[in-house]
C-alpha cells in the first residue's frame, strides 16, 4: 500500500535445486539441504535461500496474502521489464511486443505457455 503496484518488483531467491526433490545440493560452493521450498546451509542450518519459483510466489501472494491478481501480475511482468529497460518489447500484451504469455486457470494453475506467440511444452 505504501508504494503502490507500480513500484514493486516481485522476485524469487530460488536456487538451482528449484523443482527437484528434497536433498543435498550445492550453492555458491557450499552444501545446502533442501526440504520443501526452504534451502538451509547443511553446516549450521542458516537459511541459504529458497527452492520455490516465481509462479508459486505469485500464487502465494494472491491466494494467501490476498494481493489482487492484477497487482501481482504487474509486479512480475511489467515492472521488472521496465526496471531493466525492456518494456518496449516485454512486460505487457500490446501490439509490437513479443507474445510471451502464461495462461492460467481460475486456480492459478498453468494451462499453456506461449513464447513469441507459439505454444510451448512444459
Amino acid at each position: 500500500k505504501m508504494f503502490g503496484d507500480d513500484r514493486i518488483i516481485m522476485i524469487s531467491d530460488s536456487m538451482e535445486a528449484t523443482g527437484l526433490s528434497d536433498g543435498e545440493y550445492s550453492l555458491g560452493g557450499q552444501k545446502v539441504t533442501v526440504r520443501g521450498n526452504l534451502a538451509t546451509l547443511t553446516k549450521g542450518g542458516a537459511i541459504a535461500g529458497s527452492a520455490t519459483n516465481l509462479m508459486n510466489c505469485l500464487r502465494y501472494a494472491v491466494k494467501t496474502a490476498g494481493i489482487p491478481l492484477t497487482s501481482v501480475v504487474k509486479c512480475v511482468t511489467q515492472n521488472p521489464a521496465r526496471a531493466i529497460g525492456l518494456s518496449a518489447d516485454y512486460g505487457s500484451i500490446e501490439n509490437g511486443k513479443y507474445a510471451n504469455l502464461v495462461i492460467l486457470d481460475k486456480d492459478l494453475q498453468i494451462r499453456a505457455i506461449l513464447k513469441k506467440g507459439k505454444q510451448q511444452n512444459y
